[in-house]
């Protein structure tokens, strides 16, 4: 690694130069979110579905590395320096390496996730982690609360606990406010506890 100090160019990182970062990466963001989310759900959920829920990881990789990578480009295009890894220029090095990582990330994520259906609850832990299949007898209790958060924004928990000590937040699921009644009335018909806490 050849490491010497930063020489500035005549051209100057400007407040537009931030616009136009964010106005590029906002809707990658939702693209790649929103087509990650439906290739997980369409593999690994099924007919009988009533939510499924993805980890807050994966959400965090596909919102943050598209905004580092091209805050890492500009600066490359912008920036003159002679600060070099691997014979690459220090920020497009980093914007490679980001993407790497973002990229093993989703890929090990991508086998994380629960699945809520009829049949009863399927989880996936992961990759090289074991699968846990519950059915609707393995439901101890479902826990319903909510709270006033900031700005009086309503925090609502739909904890689903099951015998083993796991829980299950279907408030995660990014379904939940479309399908929760059906979860619901599905609880109620399986006469499962739901204890409502305020």
């Amino acid at each position: 690694m050849k490491k010497e100090t930063i020489q500035k160019q005549n051209t100057k990182i400007t407040f537009f130069d931030f616009v136009f970062v964010f106005s590029i990466a906002l809707p990658i963001m939702m693209y790649i979110g929103d087509f990650y989310y439906k290739l997980q759900k369409s593999v690994f959920s099924n007919a009988n579905t009533l939510l499924f829920i993805h980890d807050k990881l994966s959400e965090l990789i596909t919102v943050s590395s598209p905004i580092i990578i091209l805050c890492c480009i500009v600066l490359n295009i912008k920036i003159s320096t002679s600060i070099r890894i691997m014979k690459i220029k220090i920020f497009l090095f980093i914007s490679i390496l980001v993407f790497i990582i973002s990229l093993l990330i989703l890929v090990f994520q991508f086998f994380k996730c629960t699945d809520i259906s009829n049949e009863g609850i399927f989880v996936r832990n992961g990759m090289l982690s074991s699968n846990k299949n519950y059915t609707w007898s393995d439901v101890t209790d479902v826990e319903v609360s909510y709270e006033l958060g900031y700005k009086h924004k309503v925090e609502i928990d739909y904890n689903i606990h099951l015998n083993d000590g796991t829980i299950v937040n279907a408030h995660d699921s990014e379904d939940f406010f479309s399908n929760i009644v059906n979860l619901d009335n599905f609880i109620k018909i399986k006469g499962l506890r739901l204890l409502d806490v305020r």
